[in-house]
C-alpha cells in the first residue's frame, strides 16, 4: 500500500510554507450555490457578508475564478510560529478514493 519513497510525515521548512491558499471553486465545473440571506432567500451581497465576516474573507467568499488567493503576510508570520505539526500522507484515503498525493494536516493532539 505505502510507497517507501514517500514518507508518511513531511516537515516543512519555513521557506516551504504556502504563500497562497488554493480556491477549489476555480476548478469546479459546477460552482456551488451562493450563500443565501435567510431573511430574503436571495444571494448575499458583499455588504451583507461584511456584517459577519471581515473584508478579506468576504472577498475570498465571492471569488469563484481565482485559483490562488495570496495569504496575507501577517498570517504567514503566524504560520511560521504556530504550524510545527507535519503534513501526513493519507495513504489509506488515497486507496479508498483512488487518488494520488493526498495529505492531511493534524489540527490537534489526541488526549
Amino acid at each position: 500500500m505505502a510507497n517507501k519513497e514517500i514518507p508518511y510525515k513531511i516537515y516543512l521548512e519555513e521557506s516551504e510554507l504556502a504563500s497562497a491558499w488554493y480556491n477549489v471553486r476555480a476548478d469546479m465545473k459546477t460552482k456551488p450555490a451562493p450563500l443565501l440571506n435567510p431573511g430574503t432567500g436571495q444571494p448575499m451581497t458583499a455588504e451583507e457578508l461584511g456584517a459577519v465576516f471581515c473584508e478579506e474573507l468576504v472577498a475570498q467568499e465571492l471569488k469563484n475564478d481565482d485559483r490562488l488567493i495570496p495569504i496575507p503576510e501577517e498570517i504567514v508570520s503566524f504560520y511560521k510560529m504556530y504550524r510545527p505539526s507535519p503534513l501526513v500522507r493519507a495513504y489509506c484515503l488515497e486507496e479508498k478514493l483512488q487518488t494520488r498525493h493526498t495529505t492531511q494536516k493534524s489540527r490537534g493532539s489526541k488526549a
